[in-house]
């Protein structure tokens, strides 16, 4: 018997998600069927992190089909249902005899995904138990379509996948520790657990964390959301600070109006760095509306005594909750900002899932409309519109001079772990070879055209459907380069409509994000190494995204060009150190807008 997990990444052209991607649940299931003897070691396995996490639609499909699996199970959730949902049926079509399974907050016997029978099993609640059941089926010769696993009584003497070796501790990704099931209110992203909480042994979290800290972990991060609960904090903390001998910084989630100073103290001996919490609003009744509530006073107060200690408290604001309107929210931001933690804050539109309280009591909550796929992001309340999110979500950005999310920016680098994430399409036979080769293709892919050669330009969005066949959920980035005129907006508008995918997964998550230009998932540049265009640019062409490429001798006028923070793509190698210190003076608060890419690439 052979098992094959997959859990697809978050879309992210800056690759930042992918040390969040950690194959937690299915690691999980595999610990405690192999506790049961309904596994063994060589049963099982990842499909390989490089092709999850770099690879292209169609490189997903072509190593799940070549491993050999008799049973494929896919994690899902909402930033990788639909493709994940693709990729299962393309492998369907190539290998007829595997059996498809899928676990994970979106696997539910109640969402389109089971009535479209694009698996031959769903497995839906808690997914170890789900698994060792459908094991069992497996060997038997035969699946349920839905395997149903409550809440178990026994989920203290479960193993965990770290201790267990089915999860290894890598020095790219966080380790992830659970000391207790359950979530109390307000409960956003699953099913209340009302008064019910399971914990694990005491001393396990202890041995997560020195095994994290012997093999070099870079973060520990406590999922529970039900931590600020447990009754032996200072014994948990004390106990941790003694296992973590390296300092592995920590970051968990934690009520600051439960801290003390000594119990403040115990967390900075134990290396926490980073503390989530809410308010999610200061309005009362928001609160009320999720079953929850907050003492102003006693908050303010615990986030002075981990800020003292330095530890970073990163305050969460939620927009379109019942009654929150413009002002309510406006006045959550400004009591952020006098608490001194607008920059560090977490603000998003609220997300109606599917499975929790809010989305079954939406109608009653004054829901009005909602996202009905993923991220399903509230678009209308009784208190407020959608414009009235979009400018919420606006007003926090210009506050705080912060962004909610981090621009898209291309990359130059040729390939990345194996597969091709830039093309550069003014050679000859370039698009070619993508299209004879989909399967080496990256999940994010930046082109590089001539913004003179029209012809090119019209080669690649005839190519464009073919390319997205293979590849539907990719991310493109459309660079035009040009020292001579700035593309007109009939050439950007003819290339964004050949790759846009509206209801792309990365889109729809920025639905919020005010911006010039129509997309995030298929993004269009315009290039240039005069700094006379790219300040035209900058002032005429706003639905593009404006590139200055910085040579080793630039052209008159670059100082100004640095003042305007476009895009700026530098070679280190060729730019001379004082030219290349100016730049990184000039774009120090701007990190993001700094682009690697060797000169012979122009």
């Amino acid at each position: 018997m052979r098992i094959l997990f997959i859990r697809l990444p978050a879309p992210d052209p800056s690759r930042q998600a992918l040390r969040e991607a950690v194959p937690l649940a299915a690691a999980r299931a595999a610990a405690l069927a192999e506790s049961r003897g309904l596994l063994d070691r060589g049963d099982w396995s990842f499909l390989d992190r490089n092709v999850t996490d770099y690879g292209g639609d169609a490189a997903v499909v072509a190593a799940a089909a070549a491993s050999g699996a008799r049973a494929v199970l896919f994690e899902l959730e909402p930033h990788n249902l639909d493709r994940s949902a693709w990729i299962a049926k393309r492998l369907r079509t190539r290998s007829p005899r595997v059996l498809l399974a899928a676990h994970g907050p979106e696997a539910r016997r109640d969402m389109p995904i089971f009535r479209a029978s694009t698996f031959d099993a769903v497995l839906e609640g808690e997914p170890e138990e789900s698994f060792c059941s459908f094991l069992t089926d497996l060997a038997a010769g035969s699946a349920r379509p839905h395997y149903l696993s409550e809440p178990s009584r026994e989920f203290g003497a479960w193993p965990d996948p770290y201790l267990a070796g089915t999860l290894a501790v890598e020095p790219d990704r966080p380790v992830f520790i659970e000391t207790v099931r359950g979530c109390p209110p307000p409960c956003l992203d699953a099913p209340g657990s009302g008064g019910s909480l399971r914990f694990r042994p005491e001393d396990q979290a202890a041995r997560i964390v020195r095994l994290a800290s012997k093999n070099g972990a870079p973060e520990l991060r406590f999922q529970d959301k039900a931590l600020s609960l447990r009754p032996d904090l200072p014994k948990f903390f004390r106990e941790a600070a003694g296992a973590n001998d390296a300092g592995v910084p920590i970051e968990l989630e934690l009520d600051p109006g439960i801290l003390t100073e000594e119990l403040g103290g115990l967390m900075a001996d134990a290396a926490v760095e980073t503390v989530r919490t809410g308010p999610w609003s200061t309005n009362p009744a928001a609160l009320a509306a999720l079953g929850t509530a907050w003492n102003r006073e006693e908050f303010e107060r615990g986030c002075g005594i981990l800020t003292s200690l330095g530890i970073r408290v990163r305050p969460s604001l939620l927009l379109g909750l019942p009654f929150d309107d413009y002002d309510a929210v406006i006045d959550s931001f400004d009591f952020l900002g006098m608490a001194g933690l607008g920059q560090d804050a977490l603000v998003s539109p609220l997300s109606v899932l599917p499975g929790t309280r809010i989305r079954d009591r939406a109608e009653d909550l004054g829901i009005k409309e909602y996202l009905r796929r993923p991220p399903y992001y509230v678009m209308e309340t009784e208190w407020i519109d959608e414009d009235g999110i979009a400018d919420a979500a606006a007003a926090f950005e210009e506050s705080f001079d912060v962004a909610l999310a981090p621009p898209v920016a291309p990359a130059f680098e040729e390939t990345i772990r194996g597969f091709l994430s830039f093309a550069d399409l003014r050679k000859p036979g370039s698009l070619d070879r993508l299209l004879v080769n989909p399967e080496t293709l990256g999940n994010s892919l930046t082109l590089l055209l001539s913004g003179d050669d029209e012809e090119g330009i019209q080669r690649l969005a005839r190519a464009a459907r073919d390319l997205r066949k293979e590849n539907p959920f990719g991310l493109y980035q459309i660079v035009l380069y040009s020292d001579k005129r700035i593309p007109g907006e009939a050439v950007q508008r003819k290339i964004a409509d050949a790759f846009i995918e509206p209801d792309h997964w990365y889109e729809l998550s920025r639905i919020y994000s005010l911006d010039p230009q129509r997309s995030f998932q298929a993004r269009v540049f315009f290039a240039t190494r005069k700094p006379s265009l790219a300040l035209a640019a900058l002032r005429e062409a706003q639905d593009l995204e404006t590139i200055f490429v910085l040579d080793a001798e630039p052209a008159r006028g670059w100082e100004r060009v640095f003042d305007a923070l476009p895009f700026l793509a530098f070679d280190r190698d060729s730019v001379p150190f004082g030219l290349l210190y100016d730049a990184m003076n000039a774009y120090r608060a701007y990190p993001d807008l700094l682009i690697e890419a060797r000169a012979e690439v122009w």
